[in-house]
């Protein structure tokens, strides 16, 4: 009985011990995770008031995909902006299906990413303002090991003495004349954290969107799809000429093949002959009052006895 007993407890501490066992292998992955790099854009008054903030993570290239990841951003941004993956090159691809949990001050998404690369945009509401002066504190929360941290800031349209804290190495101009400042901080592990301090005066409460979106290049003659009156006529003169020539052609054709009647020859017939008109009086008969012969009606003498007739 006892020897029973002893086989079933050793059953069941194999058993439980399997159980913690393979139940802790998820988390010694997650702990294994390392990024190659992570790009962190901080765009104050860009499209909102706020700070936006993206993220721009990439896997290390031996990560075991897909892993999981838990990101942590500000509890005071609420729902992220975007939560999204990539192929190295390729487009991003939303994840819909992530966990939020708000721990303290921060904000833990959790998601399995199938892609080396991530991407987090959130907007920070934190942008300190007092008058024209603008302060906004950002902090790095640390939880993986990172080979290469790059700080991008950029500064909004219409700001001055703008400065980051500690300073970041480069200050250099972007498309239309932004200017970024920019700067390598090195690698960081999991437990470490760093802050930057920006600040800028900014009178106006317009957003770097709203000047980048007019401010439009002039269209001229040269602007990409615009057509050109001096080009276009030689087009419209070569066009003209082609359908006169066109119209020719089918003008000879059409005249040259066309069936004209042979006209018949008329049927002569022959005139009719009108007499003069003449006296269709009724001739009287005369005879000489001499010697009593008939005369003709043209006759002036008898011609028997060579009287003058009377007529």
């Amino acid at each position: 009985m006892k020897i029973q007993k002893l086989k079933f407890l050793l059953a069941f501490g194999g058993g439980l011990w399997l159980f913690f066992f393979f139940l802790s292998v998820p988390v010694r992955a997650q702990q294994g995770v390392t990024f190659e790099s992570v790009q962190i854009d901080l765009w104050p008054e860009y499209d909102r008031p706020d700070m936006l903030v993206v993220y721009r993570f990439v896997l290390a290239a031996d990560a075991q995909l897909p892993t999981e990841l838990s990101l942590r951003i500000p509890a005071a941004a609420g729902t992220p902006n975007a939560v999204a993956e990539a192929a190295t090159g390729g487009p991003l691809l939303n994840i819909a299906d992530y966990n939020s949990e708000v721990q303290g001050e921060w904000n833990i998404l959790t998601f399995m990413a199938s892609q080396r690369e991530v991407q987090i945009e959130y907007y920070d509401p934190s942008i300190q303002k007092d008058g024209v002066k603008r302060t906004y504190l950002f902090q790095w929360p640390g939880g993986y090991d990172i080979g290469q941290v790059l700080l991008l800031v950029q500064e909004p349209i219409g700001a001055e003495e703008m400065q980051v804290l500690p300073r970041l190495n480069d200050i250099t101009v972007g498309e239309r004349g932004i200017v970024y400042h920019t700067g390598e901080l090195g690698s960081f592990g999991a437990s470490e954290t760093f802050e930057r301090s920006i600040s800028y005066n900014k009178e106006s409460e317009s957003l770097s969107i709203e000047f980048l979106e007019i401010d439009s290049p002039p269209v001229n003659e040269d602007t990409a799809g615009r057509v050109s009156l001096v080009n276009i006529i030689p087009w419209g003169i070569g066009l003209l000429g082609v359908i006169i020539i066109v119209a020719g052609v089918y003008w000879y054709w059409a005249t040259e093949n066309r069936s004209f009647p042979i006209a018949k020859k008329a049927k002569r017939t022959p005139e009719k002959v009108v007499s003069p008109k003449t006296d269709t009086k009724p001739q009287k008969d005369i005879y000489c009052h001499q010697c009593g012969k008939r005369a003709e009606n043209s006759d002036k003498f008898c011609r028997s006895c060579g009287t003058k007739l009377r007529l």
